[in-house]
């Protein structure tokens, strides 16, 4: 079994790496990622057998066949659930709706191999904080809403990623287990 995931991964922005370091020293009680490997998830799959990756990797071929390369915004910040009780920092994605939509293309797609549909909306996003206490949350909050206006910068998405995510006590290490360019639908290794 490995734990997978499909996303689309971010460059570095400076002022979105400053802003995690703020966090990672405000004292509270969060879980801020590495910056290297930072990305958008598009569909969690959680723990899937060796042998079902090829078929996955063909419904991922599929899913992106009609979509072009496209130019990302990345900007403003947010909590999930709500301010009151949240327990996911993000920073924000614009991109006109084409991640949604490749999401939403993945999705039924792998929804006849059994992977569940999902129940929310898609929302894209960076998840750039997690919150584990209580403790300090208000002072962490407080460095984010600094930046709820910042524009990050752009880039462009030129490929969706098959993850492998393994645990560790020192946070998640990514590897890709194929990449599918949107230029020409076409997989490649890693």
């Amino acid at each position: 079994m490995i734990r997978a995931f499909i996303a689309t991964e971010i460059p570095r922005f400076d002022e979105l790496e400053s802003l995690m370091d703020r966090l990672r020293k405000s004292g509270a009680k969060i879980s801020v990622p590495r910056t290297e490997g930072m990305h958008v998830t598009l569909k969690f799959l959680g723990d899937v057998e060796e042998d079902s990756v090829t078929e996955i990797i063909g419904h991922l071929e599929r899913s992106v066949s009609g979509f072009a390369p496209f130019d990302v915004k990345v900007a403003g910040t947010g909590v999930f659930p709500n301010i009151r009780n949240p327990r996911i920092f993000w920073v924000g994605i614009e991109d006109g709706g084409f991640l949604g939509r490749i999401a939403g293309s993945i999705d039924e797609s792998l929804s006849t191999m059994g992977f569940a549909k999902e129940n929310r909306p898609f929302t894209p996003h960076i998840t750039i904080a997690r919150v584990k206490a209580p403790y300090g949350v208000e002072r962490a909050t407080g460095i984010l809403k600094e930046s709820e206006g910042t524009q990050f910068g752009t880039y462009l998405v030129k490929d969706i990623r098959l993850k492998k995510s393994t645990l560790t006590p020192t946070g998640s290490i990514y590897e890709d287990l194929r990449v599918i360019s949107l230029v020409k639908g076409v997989a490649s290794d890693k």
